[in-house]
């Protein structure tokens, strides 16, 4: 019984190196909004993949294949024209929602780390997906746009700025952010 007391509290105490030791924790974003819209209507406005462009400010082109079918890609221009390729990973219209993964990016830079030089992708991100759904709600349409990922440096110590948590979860939010008020813009006019 000894042994397995000082055993079991030998593991507690290297829990906090081995939650520690896969390196950089994963961000999640969720950003809400309510649109005087009907469900429906404000499904149809954002469930195309190829559409994306038609309400998110950030993006100025989409070029896609596979249309709403899972496996579906799509390549995102910017209005910076950095590119961003993302898959379809599922697609529900009966409970209006959809899955998505980015795939690979451009990169916009470098940025110097202690003398190594690391890539800037075109969204400071790694390892990303993202769900956007839609659900009826009192006054019309609550549209909801989460994601998962880490940050995009990979590296050991402390990440370079650009390539840090806080910029990722600043990217990703004011996409979504800037996305969903655009999309509530076009939908109660």
């Amino acid at each position: 019984m000894k042994h397995l007391l000082k055993g079991l509290l030998i593991s507690l105490a290297l829990l906090p190196a081995v939650a520690f030791s896969h390196g950089a924790p994963r961000i999640t974003v969720t950003e809400e909004i309510t649109i005087n819209a009907a469900p429906q209507k404000v499904w149809d406005a954002i469930k195309d993949f190829d559409k994306l462009h038609t309400w998110l400010p950030a993006i100025k082109a989409t070029k896609a294949t596979g249309g709403n079918e899972v496996g579906a890609t799509r390549t995102l221009t910017t209005q910076t024209d950095s590119t961003i390729d993302e898959t379809l990973k599922k697609f529900d219209s009966e409970t209006m929602s959809l899955m998505y993964a980015i795939t690979a990016m451009s990169k916009v830079g470098e940025v110097d780390d202690h003398g190594t030089m690391h890539e800037i992708p075109a969204v400071p991100v790694s390892k990303y997906k993202a769900w956007l759904s839609v659900k009826a709600v009192d006054g019309g349409a609550k549209v909801t746009w989460k994601a998962k990922f880490f940050r995009a440096y990979h590296g050991k110590g402390h990440p370079p700025a650009e390539l840090d948590d806080k910029a990722a979860k600043n990217a990703i939010t004011g996409i979504f952010k800037s996305g969903l008020e655009n999309l509530k813009v076009q939908l109660e006019k």
